[in-house]
């Protein structure tokens, strides 16, 4: 995150677009928080507490990465860590490198981008190999699996986790294709529930491309 926004390499998958999410007030998880990638695209509200440095909103950060540091539960963006501060004290705090902060989950949300995408990473390929990614998931919900419906055999079939966010599966049905998505909802003592995006991702899907769902997580 060298450039003090994110990085499109990240662990969860999120490519250029783990550039700018959430304005570039993202973070890298922790082994504590990163539950087998269900952390990916978690948002919480991170205070630190110097006086007379550090603010008193603290900022609101989405995972989109992982990492340990010195004992930390997140490595922040160098953006996100500054957003902590009181005016002008920046240069104050980022030369601290870890400080001590208190965090909570909070419901996640992107003006302009009220509903969940579906986006076909760059590593599919037409017909042979599908991978996707969520992106703008709203509320607060862990995603524990992704199915994909098999019209030929009428059958709902798991997608591998293959790492962080992203969930693929070698030979896909024809589109236009329908998924179903395992969540864990952490607002209301971790109840789950399935979510059918029908037709998300059509006949014909190209790589690179992020597709609506048209539903929205709250």
């Amino acid at each position: 995150m060298s450039n003090g926004l994110g990085t499109p390499a990240g662990a969860c998958g999120y490519a250029k677009t783990g550039i700018t999410y959430n304005y570039g007030n993202v973070a890298a998880a922790s082994s504590k928080l990163w539950k087998n990638g269900a952390a990916c695209g978690a948002c919480y509200l991170v205070k630190c507490g110097i006086k007379g440095i550090c603010n008193s909103q603290g900022v609101k950060i989405v995972v989109t990465d992982r990492g340990d540091g010195d004992n930390t539960d997140f490595i922040l963006s160098s953006h996100a860590f500054e957003t902590m501060a009181l005016p002008n004290k920046a240069s104050q705090l980022l030369p601290k490198g870890v400080v001590d902060v208190k965090y909570e989950r909070i419901p996640c949300k992107y003006p302009g981008h009220d509903r969940l995408m579906v986006k076909v990473t760059e590593q599919s390929r037409f017909a042979e190999y599908l991978s996707v990614v969520l992106l703008y998931q709203g509320g607060q919900y862990d995603v524990l699996g992704i199915q994909i419906y098999d019209g030929s055999v009428k059958q709902w079939k798991d997608m591998r986790n293959a790492y962080g966010a992203v969930y693929d599966l070698p030979n896909p049905p024809k589109g236009p294709i329908s998924l179903r998505l395992k969540l864990k909802n952490i607002a209301s003592g971790g109840a789950v529930k399935l979510v059918k995006l029908d037709n998300v991702i059509p006949r014909f899907w190209k790589a690179g491309v992020a597709y609506d769902s048209k539903v929205k997580l709250a």
